[in-house]
């Protein structure tokens, strides 16, 4: 790609947009991203990071950083309800793992890959909302709420699971709700009667279609611990009882649900202050990752089950195996490969967690092919 004419607009500064821009400034492609909120918050939980997406970060030069702000994780532990261990995996030493497996908060990953966008002048602009873009013969204009708009070579849709830009692009896929509600926490392991360290401990109420995830992300006592719980309900409950609904009745709703759990995790909820529920939304694959000058990168291409805990590594490596073939060749070529190299992996491990947890163990290859991916800048 002629590195010194084009200007690539990055729709959305999540973990994808982030990283897709800083791998573009590595590879001297000038970039600009653009933000519909009004300004940086610190919205969401937090991620596991598997070795796939350590190793993005470890190629921007950025693993100092991750190791301040994130928790590692020595071992996964499965229980029943009554605190019973049923299954564990160790990941400190093992190959599947590559000894990097960490928790971090959401905004904490985003203050790293922001702060180092500042740091190398990637422009951010924010309360641009896109509504509209027009693919023309040598570039590509978006247009936003604010009444302005911008020119650029390319296109990057990185705006999440309700991509806007992938509403214009395919405006036939549509998220689909999963079946699945999931309300993520956040809380403080000063105050709560439980040996953590490095282990990530899980619940599962197999009766009633319920667990929970916990796992410390970072070494101090406060808000260090997250947790993130997942329901099955076959009907999209409303707005108005989850996402909209007040703090302290969805605590005494999820109280009431685990009233006979004889576990560590009840004692979590009653300490939490930060709680966020959302209804969890997928998609079928996409045909294609991108069209004409448009291509798509994280939840706004391939949002999955968070269960298997590969979400935000993926957001990272597409933006890292985007830049590189961008880098290397002409978009045309560039989006093709970028699809044809990456497509197989996603789709292959995305259907086997989608068909279930038990499914996916089974396919150890995959896992292990999936994890411990590293691409070579």
């Amino acid at each position: 790609m002629n590195q010194e004419k084009a200007n690539v607009l990055i729709i959305g500064s999540g973990v994808a947009g982030l990283t897709t821009a800083l791998f573009l400034n590595k590879a001297g492609i000038k970039c600009e991203v653009f933000e519909g909120s009004p300004s940086e918050k610190e919205t969401g939980a937090g991620f596991v990071l598997a070795p796939n997406g350590v190793n993005v970060l470890d190629s921007l030069g950025l693993t100092t950083e991750l190791n301040k702000y994130s928790y590692p994780i020595g071992k996964e532990s499965t229980y029943n309800t009554d605190n019973e261990e049923i299954m564990s995996i160790v990941a400190s030493g093992n190959k599947l793992f590559n000894n990097q497996l960490v928790t971090i908060q959401r905004h904490k990953l985003i203050k790293i890959l922001l702060d180092k966008a500042n740091a190398v002048g990637i422009p951010v602009h924010y309360n641009k909302k896109l509504v509209d873009l027009n693919q023309e013969h040598r570039g590509v204009k978006a247009f936003f709420a604010d009444g302005s708009s911008e020119q650029g070579a390319l296109l990057v849709g990185a705006d999440g699971i309700h991509s806007k830009t992938r509403e214009i692009t395919y405006p036939t896929i549509k998220p689909i709700y999963s079946g699945f509600y999931g309300i993520h926490g956040i809380s403080s392991s000063s105050l709560i009667n439980m040996e953590m360290d490095t282990e990530a401990k899980t619940y599962i109420d197999f009766d009633n279609y319920i667990g929970v995830f916990i796992s410390k992300s970072s070494s101090s006592p406060t808000n260090d611990l997250l947790w993130q719980f997942i329901g099955k309900s076959e009907r999209k409950i409303p707005a108005t009882s989850l996402e909209l609904a007040d703090r302290s009745y969805i605590k005494d709703w999820l109280l009431k649900q685990t009233k006979d759990w004889n576990n560590p995790f009840r004692e979590i909820l009653r300490n939490t202050e930060v709680i966020l529920p959302r209804s969890i939304y997928e998609l079928e694959n996409m045909n294609h990752w991108y069209h004409g000058r448009v291509v798509f990168v994280g939840d706004a291409l391939h949002a999955t089950n968070p269960l298997p805990g590969i979400g935000a590594s993926w957001a990272l490596e597409d933006g890292m195996y985007l830049a590189k073939m961008l880098k290397e060749h002409g978009y045309r070529d560039a989006f093709h490969y970028y699809e044809n190299d990456r497509k197989p992996m996603v789709e292959l491990f995305k259907n086997a967690s989608d068909n279930g947890l038990n499914e996916l163990l089974e396919s150890i290859e995959t896992m292990r092919t999936v994890y411990g991916n590293q691409i070579d800048w």
